[in-house]
């Protein structure tokens, strides 16, 4: 007797089962840190209230996360505007947005991170092209610049998969007090001498936070002295004066081993960190005081999402017709970073019954699905106050139910 194509379908599952769930699907990665104490939010972000240690550097609550979308913008430079150009530019981008959005500049190191970055497009939601001018060389060049924003759903359930944590978007803009001394004696930086921070201010950018300059008063050139020795307590009145309580104080000079920086920053009058650099370019060095101040205040403000708890879900998809579906819905979930392996638990001509070990609950993993169009939640009830938070499931519990599209 002839088979129907349903029938097919749950016997080619059956056999490839042991190949996607021992092979394919063999790749893991670390599982993300709990939060201890999280709630959902009103608006934009997630909400993870966590005390801390008696720190003077450190707020006594963590701040609740905000999302600031210019954040989830990256750009990257493309040789040519073919495909794979393209796919390798969105890639960087959300590589650059990764950065900006944890605060770690090895955030794309992580085992998750790098899974999703070959198929970065399916996070993004908005492109655009275009060409910037450089005459720097005296012939005109032309590049073909990629700009990229992502879904910041999709984004921030990778982050939290990924067991990163997220720095939230209500970030200081430090007033940047530098004195610099090349072997005249140290000068103040204003605001009229923008070329010479550019280097800071580009680095600043890249991790996501941006700087303020002094306008140069006849107050603020008489506080020379007072930068040079790293006085941030003289330095907190004209901070002021700006309504502005966060400060970097910097000074840059020659040494031996060609150029040194030196640097405080403090907020509210309480010193949050301090840094010294050294190298044989002045830019590099003049750049670690983005460095160091993204570091420290990401360190202290970063919080872990609540993406659910990591583990095994089953989950019933329906709409798996022919071995040509099988293999796409096998290929999609192979793809997703948050899956480190799937078993096929049942096929019938109704439905594919799946077991997923993820590094997120379902809640992150209908968030990430929500940004592609392969599959979507057939539960109606399926929303950001159902279950999804809780435990990985098990037998007593209902299973969710995708549609492949």
């Amino acid at each position: 007797m002839k088979k129907t194509p349903k029938a097919q379908i749950a016997l080619f599952s059956l056999m490839f089962a042991a190949v996607f769930s021992a092979s394919v699907f063999a790749q893991s990665a670390s599982s993300p840190t709990k939060t201890r104490s999280t709630t959902s939010s009103a608006g934009k972000g997630v909400v993870a209230d966590a005390l801390n240690a008696a720190d003077p550097t450190k707020p006594a609550v963590k701040p609740k996360p905000v999302r600031d979308l210019a954040l989830y913008r990256g750009e990257a430079v493309m040789d040519t505007l073919g495909d794979n150009a393209k796919r390798i530019a969105t890639a960087q981008a959300l590589a650059q947005v990764i950065v900006k959005l944890t605060g770690n500049p090895a955030a794309n190191g992580n085992t998750v991170i790098r899974r999703a970055m070959p198929t970065a497009s399916s996070l993004v939601a908005e492109t655009s092209t275009r060409q910037d001018g450089d005459t720097a060389s005296g012939m005109p060049v032309y590049k073909n610049v990629l700009a990229v924003s992502f879904d910041p759903e999709a984004v921030d359930a990778l982050i939290g998969a990924a067991g990163l944590k997220y720095w939230t978007g209500a970030r200081p803009k430090p007033i940047l007090w530098l004195a610099i001394d090349d072997g005249r004696g140290p000068r103040l930086v204003t605001s009229q001498q923008l070329a010479v921070v550019k280097p800071l201010a580009v680095r600043g950018l890249e991790r996501g936070m941006r700087f303020l300059l002094p306008s140069g008063n006849s107050v603020e050139i008489a506080a020379t002295n007072s930068v040079w020795s790293l006085n941030a307590a003289a330095l907190q009145p004209l901070t002021a004066r700006y309504q502005n309580n966060t400060q970097v104080v910097g000074k840059v000079y020659r040494s031996v081993s060609g150029w040194s920086a030196q640097w405080v920053m403090t907020q509210d009058g309480a010193e949050v960190a301090r840094w010294v650099d050294t190298k044989a370019d002045p830019r590099q060095v003049i750049a670690s005081g983005a460095d160091g101040a993204a570091d420290a205040i990401a360190k202290r403000d970063a919080v872990y999402l609540p993406t659910g708890a990591a583990g095994k879900y089953r989950i019933d998809v329906i709409g798996v017709n022919d071995s040509q579906d099988f293999i796409r819905l096998m290929g999609y979930l192979q793809q997703l970073a948050i899956v480190k392996r799937v078993q096929v638990m049942q096929a019938t001509p109704d439905l594919l019954r799946l077991e997923l070990d993820m590094n997120v609950g379902l809640k992150g993993f209908r968030t990430l699905i929500g940004s592609g169009g392969t599959l979507r939640s057939a539960d109606a009830e399926a929303t950001a106050d159902s279950n999804d938070d809780a435990e990985p499931e098990t037998e007593t519990k209902s299973v969710p139910r995708f549609i492949l599209q």
